[in-house]
């Protein structure tokens, strides 16, 4: 049997439940040039699949859909959409001014690391590092993520990645 890649399980979609496919298209389209592919029903509701930055979305309308807590009330962003950038800066300037709401910012995040320190409780902590990474690389500054986090409709979150990688690990191609 083969091992399961990317050549032979290639990416297609992500796929979400949402309570209003019109806003979710309008948002992908403003903030990140998002093209809407098609647009009808399934099974009697709406859905709208676009692609957003070569990957495929596809929203369904559900009218049950209840949101996960929002900015001010979610502090984990567990289920999130994750995008590479290379200037976070200058990716939350941008975007703010195409009326983005950033809940978690570089900013925040030292913030929150400042009101840590020395109090026993970390922001984060790896328990296992792959090769050829190690702790004492990403302590000399070689592997770094920065992030930001923004509330698209119904509190889905998009996080907005600038990585610093050494050539030899490659994890996060594209940038």
């Amino acid at each position: 049997m083969s091992t399961a890649s990317a050549e032979t399980y290639p990416f297609i979609e992500l796929s979400f439940a949402c309570s209003n496919v019109a806003e979710m298209e309008a948002f992908w389209e403003r903030m990140f040039g998002g093209k809407v592919l098609f647009r009808g029903r399934i099974m009697r509701r709406p859905f709208s699949r676009m692609i957003v930055n070569g990957i495929t979305l596809v929203f369904r309308e559900d009218p049950d859909f209840v949101a996960p807590p929002g900015p001010g009330e979610e502090h984990l962003f567990n289920n999130h959409i994750g995008l590479r950038v290379d200037d976070l800066d200058q990716a939350i300037t941008e975007l703010e001014a195409r009326g983005a709401n950033f809940v978690l910012t570089p900013r925040i995040v030292r913030e929150m690391l400042q009101q840590q320190d020395g109090k026993g409780g970390d922001f984060m902590q790896t328990d296992y590092i792959a090769a050829p990474l190690t702790a004492e690389r990403i302590a000399n500054g070689e592997y770094k993520i920065e992030v930001a986090i923004l509330a698209a409709p119904d509190n889905l979150w998009v996080e907005l990645n600038q990585i610093t990688e050494p050539d030899d690990t490659n994890w996060f191609p594209g940038s």
